[in-house]
């Protein structure tokens, strides 16, 4: 099986979503700067930035394969035996495919799911090669995507 997704969710960013970025920012370095935290006010204005480049990145359109051996997402290719169950979700009307790792640090890998693909057909294939597991993806990562980051 196979299909063409984005990477990642994208919303377009306003302006206002920029200046509301930068206002908010603007107003903890200034508060930091009065409370003569210099190091947290490096860390906020590299962390606006970073913020900013992120959010104005377009993503890219990856192809994903459902393989025998594993699953290929983009350029990177995924055995199943690192993996130790997977769910299908629908967020904000998006169905995505979560595949629990057996990573300790970010476990969760999260592939969007194109609507072209059969949601059923997509269980069925994935059911012979991993356990189904109840996963949801986290509270900030949701909240994030929800606020267009």
């Amino acid at each position: 099986m196979e299909w063409k997704t984005l990477e990642h969710s994208y919303t377009e960013k306003t302006n206002d979503w920029y200046a509301s970025a930068i206002l908010i920012s603007g107003s903890l370095i200034a508060v930091e700067f009065l409370m003569h935290q210099l190091l947290l006010v490096t860390l906020t204005f590299v962390a606006t930035i970073a913020i900013i480049l992120l959010a104005a990145r377009r993503p890219e359109v990856i192809t994903i394969e459902i393989r025998k051996n594993g699953i290929r997402s983009g350029d990177v290719f995924y055995p199943y035996h690192n993996f130790d169950g997977f769910a299908i979700m629908e967020y904000f009307g998006e169905p995505r495919l979560l595949l629990e790792s057996n990573r300790h640090f970010l476990p969760l890998i999260v592939i969007h799911i194109s609507h072209e693909v059969d949601l059923e057909d997509l269980h069925e294939l994935m059911s012979h090669y991993l356990p189904e597991k109840e996963l949801h993806e986290s509270f900030f990562h949701l909240l994030f995507e929800k606020l267009g980051f």
